[in-house]
């Protein structure tokens, strides 16, 4: 298949990643793997498919776990898991089209996470109700079922809901939005391993692959001590920065100094920091065009209830 016809319905229906993605080279290098497989294994990738990315705070947050079991109930069965070094050149490159948009206070934020020790894990996931869903791809319900770390409710309804996210920044996974996204975020996270990704996501679901995620967990949970995520008692709520050059400088110092304060502390600071600052642009690309943000397929869970200050999340 050429380039262009990953770019057809169902991989996306999205004219602006239609436009733009023919010159991706991430886009172009995945998609000539893709077209050197068999069209049953790769539509199995990439329609019955997808994967989560954890991000370090969910793993110092202990949220992994909890996110496999809301995931479980809904339908995706891992496949196996990844480990990827995300560091701040890497994070460009993923959300390039989107991170433009962004205030320069929340990059760096944003960054102090990625780079604080943990690697982010990924972890294949097969749609197990895809054939009931006709039309609808494992990545448009996973991006569905996701939430939005900025339009957060209580109910409990979405998976960053049901983790707890409280904090734009601090909001524990990442996934792609369409399987054309998937296409080129995977190009972006795993470079030379692209064809070990895609075989987790093409291989059959079985009990051997599902625990392969909950041990890579335990893992990294093993190797990175837990961390709350709430302000320490004796730190001061930082101050609302006068603008975007004041909060940036803020950020820096936290990110540089910090003061004698743990690291996943000055994460917390610098996350409440830039908490509610205006995007200063428009993204090169949005969010599909379509069903978004409703979670019509979701079921209450239970929430996690927030840790305690000083606490830890049950591990």
């Amino acid at each position: 298949m050429t380039v262009d016809e990953w770019l057809r319905t169902p991989y996306t229906r999205d004219p602006v990643r239609r436009r733009t993605y023919p010159d991706d080279v991430y886009f172009r290098e995945t998609a000539a793997l893709l077209g050197r497989q068999e069209t049953d294994c790769a539509n199995r990738a990439l329609l019955r498919s997808t994967f989560v990315m954890f991000k370090p705070d969910a793993i110092v947050g202990r949220r992994v776990e909890p996110a496999l079991a809301f995931l479980a109930r809904h339908g995706f069965r891992p496949l196996g898991a990844l480990e990827a070094e995300v560091d701040a050149r890497v994070c460009r490159e993923l959300w390039r089209y989107q991170i433009n948009a962004a205030p320069l206070a929340v990059i760096r934020a944003v960054d102090m996470i990625l780079e604080s020790g943990p690697p982010c894990l990924i972890v294949g996931l097969r749609d197990m109700h895809a054939p009931e869903k006709p039309g609808t791809t494992a990545a448009e319900r996973l991006a569905e079922l996701k939430g939005s770390s900025k339009n957060r409710a209580a109910r409990g309804l979405s998976l960053r809901e049901a983790l707890g996210c409280e904090l734009m920044c601090l909001n524990f996974v990442h996934a792609p939005d369409d399987p054309a996204d998937l296409i080129r975020e995977i190009g972006v996270l795993t470079g030379r391993r692209r064809e070990e990704a895609f075989a987790m996501l093409a291989a059959e679901a079985a009990p051997h692959r599902a625990a392969e995620a909950g041990t890579a967990a335990r893992e990294l949970y093993a190797a990175h001590p837990a961390h709350a995520l709430a302000r320490p008692e004796a730190a001061v709520r930082p101050h609302r920065p006068a603008d975007s050059a004041a909060a940036l400088a803020q950020v820096e110092q936290l990110h540089a100094s910090g003061d004698g304060i743990e690291l996943w502390d000055r994460i917390v600071l610098a996350a409440e920091l830039v908490e509610g600052l205006p995007s200063e642009g428009r993204p090169l690309i949005g969010t599909p065009p379509g069903r978004r943000r409703g979670h019509p397929w979701a079921t209450p869970p239970a929430a996690i209830p927030p840790a305690a200050p000083g606490a830890v999340p049950d591990q």
